[in-house]
């Protein structure tokens, strides 16, 4: 299967993953146990630089070619519509994408927005097609807040929202984000769909507040980002490139105080130096940058700067 995604042959892949359903094995194991490897793998080989932006991008795509084609095989739909969408800044599809396919095979009528959907546009496309649910996928720290944001866009309407993703299957931090269910694999969120058809939630679920410096990042993020490089980049062909990867260490820096969780910023600025260098950024710029970045985080942000500085020794 990795084989043929990374060529792009999808007939191939295909052909193996309806071999592996008439053989009777559950769509839930093939997105599991064959995909997810698959797109894990691609991954590793990116961070490595094994794969190029392009290579990676296209068995990507390969990948949400193979699982419309998968849900196209479904019957007529009978079920009750569901919203399906990654939330803003989080730019992988591939979970919702394995979600809307299962729920689509399962009869549901599935409307998929795909990566990176802003709140304030889903909560317009909720209130025109009130559905039965949103799924919302989650795969990356960098997009906690806007989590957080989309699920009280859609508890404004009152439409209960089940989660899923990497970063949500295996911490709590779900019910911190103001998630009503969640799903860690797509079996998970056909059953816990097909119960609320039956019978709603009687309550949603309480989204946090925002944390009291949202407005600061928000208003100060470019010269924030403007002053770390200014500081810390000694080769000006890397400097768009990290004060990209500095704007997403902000939203780690929101995400990880919304929800409580300070590693975050720590495994994200680890992860950070190991794949930098693989990409063009020297492991200096990345350290002087990101210290750069926590001394310009001062008055009203002052929080938020300590807990990077702690992230950094």
């Amino acid at each position: 299967m990795l084989a043929a995604l990374v060529s792009g042959d999808v007939p191939l892949a295909y052909r193996l993953a309806i071999e592996l359903l008439a053989q009777g094995v559950p769509f839930d194991d093939i997105a599991v146990d064959v995909l997810a490897p698959v797109q894990a793998e691609l991954g590793r080989r990116w961070a490595a630089g094994d794969l190029g932006i392009a290579d990676e991008h296209a068995a990507s795509a390969a990948v949400d070619d193979l699982l419309v084609r998968l849900g196209a095989t479904a019957e007529s739909p009978r079920g009750p519509s569901v919203v399906v969408a990654s939330a803003e800044h989080d730019a992988h599809a591939l979970g919702g994408r394995v979600v809307a396919s299962a729920l689509a095979l399962d009869g549901f009528r599935v409307m998929f927005l795909g990566p990176s959907v802003p709140a304030a546009d889903l909560g317009d496309f909720l209130d025109l097609q009130r559905p039965l649910a949103l799924a919302l996928s989650c795969s990356m720290p960098t997009a906690f807040v806007a989590a957080a944001r989309s699920v009280a866009a859609a508890h404004d309407l009152g439409i209960p929202v089940v989660g899923g993703g990497r970063v949500l299957a295996t911490h709590d931090w779900a019910t911190r984000l103001g998630l009503d269910a969640l799903a860690r694999v797509p079996g998970d969120a056909v059953r816990i769909l097909r119960a609320w058809e039956l019978s709603p939630p009687d309550r949603l679920a309480a989204a946090p507040d925002p944390i009291p410096e949202r407005a600061a990042l928000a208003h100060r993020s470019h010269a924030l980002v403007s002053a770390a490089i200014e500081a810390g980049t000694t080769r000006d062909t890397a400097t768009p490139a990290l004060a990209e990867e500095l704007h997403r260490v902000l939203q780690i820096v929101e995400g990880a105080l919304l929800v409580r969780e300070p590693a975050l910023i720590e495994e994200y600025v680890q992860w950070l130096r190991d794949t930098g260098p693989s990409h063009g950024f020297a492991l200096a710029d990345i350290d002087t940058a990101l210290a750069a970045l926590a001394d310009a985080m001062n008055g009203d942000l002052q929080r938020a700067g300590m807990a990077l500085r702690a992230a950094l020794s």
